[in-house]
């Protein structure tokens, strides 16, 4: 059991947590997350493979998970070695103990010792011996420094693992209104660039419950908008078609089409929308319709069922159902309704990222421990300094400033 407790708290078993998670989270940034699992087959020839391994969402999956809880474990126990091994008046007193390397008189001993007070040194006076330490808090460093590490592993995960993220869809000009009132407002959005390329951006305002407004700001693919505690990105892109309806009295509705919806005023005749086609070919008296492409719709086609009825009993018997298309511009009438075809719209599919200011805050704050850690533990590390009767003796790891300053302090005094 022992030798599974030192392990765990090993920095041999640290390194190697560390590396499998900079592995995994590679994939994770190479491979795309989140997607349907239609998209994996469509674009990895060993889709199943990388299914099977939750490739798809690599930071919420099991062995993520686990590899992030041992790390956390493994920092946890290196913190509390590293505080256990803290002794200031353990090591004070084995210097107690211990012998001058460098003899000196007592006007010299005398003079190192106003040189030390000079620049602020501790001074702890022990069986006859004066100590003084220079950086003392420096041995305190590589515990700030786990515990810092412990602390930024723990916060990124909740800011991981904590927000709530919905999946929206919403047409330009257009507004969703979130369960606390804060409101996304899509502007606009386009799927292509002025060149024709694929580059879906949209532009959006949020709106807090208090008021707060963003403004107007353009997201896209890996840019999203930040406002209070809420982060929208441009997740993906549809296009739906549009009709514009008018009744015999002048009223006018417009529609966005699903497929498969019947549009009529009786219930009984007028159209029945199928579904929307990005594009078509035409050859002679040949005519077929494309059923995807990448990108904006270059020649959208409606396809319907004009519906009627051969007498006005309404009998099943008697409906007709006419298949037509049409193309935006297009007027249709049916059932008392005129049915005006505009052109598709595109929208944006809106991720929306709500996370704990808190938590943020935190993490900054775990990463500025980490920081002070190594800043103690390379830049300030402890030098301690033994005031014998017959001389004195410098200890640490990297004693050259001190050593230097005594140094300078006796030959000034000679000269």
């Amino acid at each position: 059991m022992k030798k599974v407790i030192k392990f765990l708290r090993s920095m041999k078993f640290g390194l190697i947590l560390l590396g499998l998670i900079a592995l995994i989270s590679i994939a994770g940034s190479v491979i795309p997350q989140g997607e349907e699992a239609m998209y994996y087959v469509r674009n990895y020839s060993s889709y199943g493979l990388l299914l099977r391994l939750q490739l798809d969402h690599v930071f919420t999956s099991w062995y993520f998970v686990v590899l992030v809880m041992l790390l956390c474990i493994n920092l946890a126990m290196c913190s509390i070695l590293r505080w256990r091994r803290i002794d200031p008046k353990k090591e004070i007193s084995a210097i107690s103990e211990g012998k001058a390397d460098v003899p000196a008189s007592r006007e010299e001993l005398a003079l190192i010792e106003d040189t030390l007070k000079k620049h602020h040194c501790h001074k702890t006076e022990t069986g006859g011996v004066k100590v003084y330490e220079k950086n003392r808090f420096g041995r305190y460093g590589m515990f700030i420094t786990h515990l810092g590490i412990l602390l930024t592993v723990i916060f990124f995960a909740l800011a991981m693992y904590t927000p709530v993220v919905t999946d929206q869809t919403c047409m330009p000009k257009d507004a969703i209104t979130l369960d606390d009132g804060t409101q996304i407002y899509v502007d606009s959005f386009h799927i292509e660039d002025q060149s024709g390329d694929l580059d879906y951006r949209s532009k959006i305002k949020i709106t807090l419950p208090n008021g707060t407004s963003s403004g107007l700001k353009e997201i896209s693919v890996n840019h999203p908008a930040a406002s209070g505690d809420y982060k929208v990105y441009q997740q993906t892109y549809g296009t739906i078609g549009s009709v514009t309806i008018t009744d015999d009295d002048g009223n006018t509705d417009h529609i966005y089409l699903e497929d498969n919806v019947f549009l009529s005023r009786d219930g009984h005749t007028g159209i029945y929308f199928n579904a929307l086609y990005p594009d078509f070919k035409q050859d002679g008296d040949d005519f077929s319709l494309i059923t995807s492409v990448t990108g904006s719709y270059p020649n959208p086609v409606y396809t319907f069922n004009l519906v009627e009825y051969n007498s006005q009993e309404s009998d099943d018997n008697d409906l007709k159902m006419t298949p037509m298309l049409a193309f935006p511009g297009d007027d249709v009438d049916a059932g008392g309704l005129h049915f005006h075809f505009e052109k598709p719209t595109e929208y944006p599919g809106l991720r929306i990222k709500k996370s704990s200011r808190i938590i943020s805050l935190l993490l900054i704050l775990s990463f500025l421990i980490m920081t002070i850690g190594f800043v103690l533990t390379f830049l300030f590390q402890p030098v301690l300094v033994g005031i014998y009767e017959d001389g004195y003796h410098i200890y640490g790891n990297k004693p050259e400033d001190v050593r230097m300053m005594i140094h300078i302090a006796l030959k000034n005094r000679r000269e």
